[in-house]
């Protein structure tokens, strides 16, 4: 793997990380279908001056394009819907761990049973360990309805199924289109499809209101962290495959609770420490070189 693609690719995750305390701060502040309208329509314009530059062909090429993409931007809707519904009564910094911990997971698993692709013993491990320690962060004995919903947990879980099936769909579209192609039209799709449940909402027509806070909370999530990361993430599971790709969301998790103690004061779990080093150890294993005869049969 290229040095400097793999530094850009854990520059993008760290980005990610930084994204979680971020969006707590402003998911309160307006209704959830306005703060995703006006995050997926600033990234939306962010995105056309890359496609200008790099020159990249803005036409789709054949229906199926047009059915992933579309696809593509339900999908990302969705996931922003849970993003921002665990965020305002959850802990950014354990939310973040737990999501990126289980995304990678269950990408690989869907992976496999789609593709057929073969297991190593290696990526095996590092997936067991990764798995330990999701239920770590996710503190299993303290497990209860109540709890997944006072903890946000229950949509950060959905957040990590909706997840890995958007890397499938973005790793469909790698050989017809630039993953800076494909983010155009999926937030397109998003914007749109948020503006069709929020523009007659009254806080829709007063977010000039809001302070610099909301206006930077915004620039980061939509610029820094969707336009720069998640591009970034699309165009690695076109080159490396989305279950490798996925892997490397476990370098989100430490971004995300450091940069939430350090903005939110988010107190410090040991069970998400612990958690969030299992995790780590399991980006080492999953993308570490193996031989041949470690495959499974």
């Amino acid at each position: 793997m290229n040095l400097k693609f793999l530094l850009l690719l854990i520059l993008a995750m760290v980005s990610w990380g930084i994204a979680w305390p971020f969006g707590k701060m402003v998911a309160g502040m307006i209704p959830i279908p306005v703060l995703v309208f006006w995050r997926f329509l600033v990234t939306f314009f962010s995105v056309i001056p890359l496609l200008y530059i790099m020159r990249l062909p803005m036409r789709l090429k054949t229906g199926k394009d047009y059915w992933n993409v579309l696809i593509g931007g339900i999908i990302y809707t969705l996931y922003n819907q849970f993003f921002f519904l665990g965020l305002k009564n959850g802990l950014p910094g354990a939310g973040g761990v737990l999501v990126t911990t289980l995304n990678p997971i269950v990408t690989f698993f869907i992976v496999v049973l789609v593709q057929k692709k073969t297991i190593t013993k290696r990526q095996v491990l590092g997936l067991f360990f990764g798995f330990i320690g999701g239920l770590v962060i996710l503190q299993v004995w303290k497990i209860s309805i109540n709890y997944l919903l006072l903890s946000g947990n229950l949509f950060f879980l959905l957040c990590s199924f909706v997840w890995a099936i958007l890397s499938l769909n973005s790793q469909k579209t790698g050989k017809s289109m630039s993953p800076i192609t494909y983010s155009f039209y999926v937030y397109g799709i998003g914007s749109v499809l948020e503006l069709l449940f929020c523009w007659n909402d009254p806080s829709f027509w007063k977010v000039s209101e809001f302070g610099y806070k909301f206006w930077f909370a915004i620039f980061y999530l939509s610029v820094i962290s969707t336009t720069f990361g998640t591009t970034v993430y699309f165009y690695a599971a076109t080159k490396l495959g989305s279950e490798i790709a996925s892997s490397f969301i476990f370098i989100v998790p430490l971004s995300a609770y450091l940069s939430s103690y350090l903005i939110l004061d988010e107190v410090i779990q040991i069970p998400v420490i612990i958690g969030g080093s299992l995790a780590m150890l399991a980006v080492y294993l999953i993308n570490s070189k193996y031989k041949k005869k470690d495959k499974l049969d």
